[in-house]
């Protein structure tokens, strides 16, 4: 319930972990197109007609941030920064749209193509992502937008651009117009 003060180091150890583990992954990237990331502008525009305007609710954060050393602030903001437009959308993506998805349809996941379509897997993983996030109907929402960007291609890329997406459109919303509570 309070401040993060590890934030940097778990999003460090996650970030690692990708890497390591990249050669398993990348062959599920093709190219993405421009539907990505207007998915992802069209979540951001949703998730911030569905946040309440509230300037209190990221006190906790501001309070947080302003008892660290300022290099340590940097340090804290810039994995922040990288945490949830970089590592958090891979993660997540990975395990929703290219394991879920796909586990939902057939206890062979991996014989599952990535984009096949069932209702059952759409909306549990949707239900599922939203109920990972505070705000969980905009999750609901995201997780089904993020959904659709893989369902049209067939493409974990194009899941991962569109949450990386909304997620920068989020990062400097907070930065520039200090709604920390974004980030709560």
């Amino acid at each position: 319930g309070g401040f993060d003060w590890l934030y940097p180091l778990r999003i460090g150890i996650v970030a690692a972990v990708l890497y390591y583990y990249r050669h398993v992954y990348s062959k599920l990237f093709s190219t993405v197109n421009w539907h990505a990331p207007t998915i992802g502008i069209v979540v951001f525009i949703i998730w911030m007609l569905l946040e309440p305007n509230k300037q209190g609710n990221g006190v906790t954060l501001l309070q947080g941030l302003e008892k660290l050393p300022n290099g340590w602030i940097v340090l804290w903001l810039g994995s922040r920064v990288v945490g949830s437009v970089v590592v958090v959308p891979l993660a997540e993506e990975l395990a929703f749209r290219s394991y879920l998805i796909r586990r939902l349809i057939s206890k062979n996941f991996e014989n599952v193509p990535n984009g096949h379509f069932s209702w059952l897997s759409f909306i549990i993983s949707s239900v599922l992502f939203g109920l990972l996030h505070d705000r969980w109907i905009a999750g609901i929402i995201a997780g089904m937008g993020y959904a659709i960007a893989l369902y049209r291609r067939g493409n974990l890329g194009d899941a991962v651009i569109a949450h990386m997406t909304t997620n920068l459109l989020i990062a400097i919303t907070v930065l520039t117009q200090g709604r920390w509570s974004l980030w709560n």
